[in-house]
């Protein structure tokens, strides 16, 4: 995996958790109280509840503060966090993801069938659909800064598109029409995707559910390996 990206991701989540980033490298978890954080990922509420991100030692943690002295005491020797304890301390889930970063400095771009174009915002502006909903997010247009489009003569069969959803990283999110998968269009255009934004200069990152099997493999396939998980939750309140 390229330390860049990886570095680039550390120095992002550390904005998110309000931890360091070498904190994500310990093999005790770390706590911090959540308060809005200006630059954290655009998905992300204003405060968060609960959210746990590791790169595979220990895990940082941020919680609010009503609860940091029950959280930190409950999950201080928990290596692994399982949403059972989340929610036997008042929290319900609302996210377990696995994050992918690509695996070398660059990604190849993959072929299928099919004809690839490149389409700018002005281009899929049009694209704001429900079998596009997640490779273009309706609810922050904004932040759609490119998209790359599978075709079969003049239909639209699949599409990819980047959200700059932190400063220098663009996440990808891929869509392909149902009676089109299994042609290799979900690599091929996630790794062109991939490829355009390492032109810009910036991280191309990817995520999925724990149990998508399928996303996870097309980020294999796609030149990504995981890099992180982020466990996101809310108070029953």
């Amino acid at each position: 995996m390229s330390l860049n990206f990886l570095e680039t991701a550390l120095r992002q989540s550390a904005v998110d958790v309000g931890c360091k980033p070498e904190d994500f490298l310990k093999s005790e978890n770390t706590f911090n109280v959540s308060v809005h954080r200006d630059g954290a990922k655009a998905f992300y509420p204003e405060q968060v509840d609960f959210l746990a991100v590791s790169y595979g030692s220990g895990n940082a943690i941020s919680v609010r503060g009503d609860k940091f002295e029950e959280i930190s005491d409950a999950l201080k020797d928990s290596n692994i966090i399982f949403a059972e304890e989340i929610i036997s301390l008042g929290f319900r889930p609302t996210f377990e993801n696995i994050y992918f970063l690509p695996a070398g400095d660059d990604i190849n771009p993959l072929t299928c069938r099919y004809e690839i174009r490149l389409l700018r915002p002005d281009e899929f502006k049009s694209l704001y659909l429900p079998e596009w909903s997640n490779a273009l997010c309706s609810k922050r247009p904004q932040l759609d800064k490119i998209a790359i489009g599978a075709y079969d003569g003049e239909k639209l069969i699949g599409l990819a598109g980047a959200s700059q959803d932190a400063e220098n990283m663009l996440q990808i999110g891929i869509d392909v029409l149902p009676e089109y998968r299994r042609n290799g269009i979900a690599s091929a255009l996630t790794s062109s995707l991939a490829h355009e934004i390492i032109k810009t200069g910036q991280t191309p990152f990817y995520s999925c559910h724990w149990n998508n099997i399928p996303s996870f493999k097309n980020a294999l396939r796609a030149g990504f390996l995981p890099a992180w998980t982020e466990i996101q939750a809310k108070t029953d309140e």
